[in-house]
């Protein structure tokens, strides 16, 4: 039987892109209802909420859904649902921009948003064997691909701190690809779809980690911490990361952000 931390690490990835993929691209539509004077306000309270406490924006979500809409509706899976909204999601301000003109930024930008649509493919697909199965072929070259251009960055990080910064992140998504792996296995033994779709979600969250970090260091403006989904602590409680790391403004944001996470 399930412990309650099995329960909040499953979660955990789903809660980290509530803000990003539901709740933000609303807030970003109320300009259109003459509400644009609000966004600023409404974007940094739930970063805020969901910061102090984590699942907040799925708490509040699951309960106007199951509140105001139809009982067809209400049995919504959120999980499957932050997979799928992902392609819809205008996430252009993830990616690396276009101040580095380099091949390799290019490069792991399309890759890697290659990656992120292939995944969000997957409550599409898994209906279909034959589709899933070239699906899967897809995700494991995508993340092969990703990872190359991960690797091809390594030459602009000027300092030692920010190649072990982007070291740790990598080893984090290998990790998380390898749960994917893993998960899609033990799919085609059990059929439990919602595994697989947790595992996609921990695979998106770890890729816009991954790209974060590579701004963090390669670029000059500052981030708005409020765009990158925050991880539960008990996910969070396994990483291990040097204050070493941190030595620039920037690199204090990353830090802020990352113990805001697994802080208990």
């Amino acid at each position: 039987m399930a412990t309650m931390d099995d329960v909040t690490l499953a979660s955990a990835p789903t809660n980290a892109l509530t803000l990003p993929n539901i709740i933000y691209p609303v807030v970003e539509q109320l300009d259109k209802s003459g509400y644009k004077d609000i966004q600023s306000d409404l974007h940094t309270t739930f970063f805020k909420l969901e910061e102090l406490y984590p699942g907040f924006s799925r708490s509040f979500l699951q309960s106007f859904i199951n509140k105001e809409v139809s009982p067809l509706l209400a049995t919504t899976n959120m999980n499957e649902l932050t997979l799928k909204l992902e392609k819809h999601c205008d996430k252009s301000s993830y990616f690396i921009s276009s101040s580095r003109g380099e091949q390799e930024f290019h490069e792991l930008n399309i890759r890697s948003k290659n990656l992120k649509h292939i995944l969000s493919r997957i409550p599409d697909d898994i209906n279909e064997k034959r589709e899933f199965l070239e699906t899967i072929k897809e995700i494991a070259s995508a993340i092969k691909k990703t990872l190359d251009s991960v690797s091809n960055t390594y030459q602009y990080f000027k300092t030692a701190e920010g190649r072990q910064a982007l070291e740790n992140e990598k080893k984090e998504f290998i990790k998380y690809s390898k749960n994917f792996s893993n998960t899609l296995k033990a799919y085609f033994r059990d059929s439990k779809r919602d595994d697989v779709y947790v595992a996609a979600n921990h695979l998106l969250v770890q890729t816009d980690y991954l790209l974060r970090t590579i701004k963090l260091y390669c670029e000059t403006d500052t981030l708005d911490d409020s765009l990158y989904p925050l991880l539960s602590h008990h996910q969070n409680q396994a990483r291990l990361i040097s204050p070493s790391r941190y030595s620039s403004n920037n690199n204090q944001q990353h830090h802020n952000l990352r113990q805001s996470s697994s802080s208990s």
